[in-house]
C-alpha cells in the first residue's frame, strides 16, 4: 500500500515537470535582425537586435528624435508563435518593455519615462553612451516620479533585414548622419 501511494505521489510530480506550458526559450529568430518601425502615432524608430544580451537603436521622429544608443542591456524572452519580449531599463531612469513578432512584422512597445525626461527630453537627444554620466546626473536630480507613459502602442516594421549578430556598422551614427530616404525604406 505505502508503495503504491509513493508511486502516485512520483508520478504526480512527474507530469507537474513533463506538463509546463511555458514556450522553449529560443531567441534564435530575432537575433541579428534589424528593423525600422512606426507607431500609429508616426513616431519612427530603428533596433538592430545585435545578440541575446544586447541592442543599439536609433530614434527617428517624436519627441527625442536624435537619440541614439549601442549596446543597451536587455532581457529577451520567446513569448511562442515568433512572438518576443524585449526589456530593458535605461540610466535615463526610461522603462521599456517590447513584444515583436518579425515574422508577422508588427510590435507592440510600452515604455514609461521619469518626469525629468518627460518636461526635458532635450537632454536625451545625443548618442547616449558618450553620455550616461550626463544621464545619471539628471535622473538622480529628477523629478523621477511620477512616472509617464511615453508609448502604448503597436507598430508596423516596414523594414526589416537580417545582418547577422554582433555587428558594430548597423547603427553607427546619428540619424541626421543618415543618407536622405534612410528611415523611409520598405521590404
Amino acid at each position: 500500500m505505502q508503495l503504491k501511494e509513493e508511486q502516485k505521489v512520483l508520478e504526480t510530480r512527474f507530469r507537474r515537470i513533463k506538463m509546463k506550458n511555458y514556450p522553449i526559450q529560443d531567441v534564435s529568430g530575432l537575433l541579428g535582425k534589424h528593423v525600422i518601425y512606426t507607431y500609429e502615432n508616426n513616431w519612427q524608430y530603428e533596433v538592430y537586435f545585435k545578440n541575446a544580451k544586447n541592442v543599439d537603436y536609433r530614434i527617428h521622429s517624436g519627441p527625442v528624435a536624435g537619440r541614439w544608443v549601442n549596446d543597451r542591456k536587455v532581457s529577451m524572452k520567446s513569448l511562442g508563435n515568433w512572438i518576443f519580449r524585449v526589456n530593458w531599463i535605461e540610466p535615463t531612469g526610461n522603462i521599456v518593455t517590447m513584444c515583436i513578432n518579425p515574422q508577422k512584422r508588427w510590435l507592440h512597445s510600452y515604455f514609461l519615462m521619469p518626469m525629468w525626461v518627460h518636461k526635458h527630453p532635450e537632454r536625451t537627444i545625443c548618442h547616449e553612451n558618450e553620455f550616461v554620466d550626463d544621464m545619471l546626473k539628471y535622473r538622480d536630480q529628477g523629478p523621477t516620479w511620477p512616472m509617464v507613459p511615453a508609448e502604448d502602442s503597436f507598430a508596423n516594421i516596414t523594414f526589416l533585414e537580417n545582418v547577422g549578430v554582433d555587428r558594430e556598422d548597423i547603427i553607427d551614427c546619428s540619424p541626421d548622419e543618415l543618407p536622405d530616404g534612410y528611415e523611409e525604406r520598405e521590404n
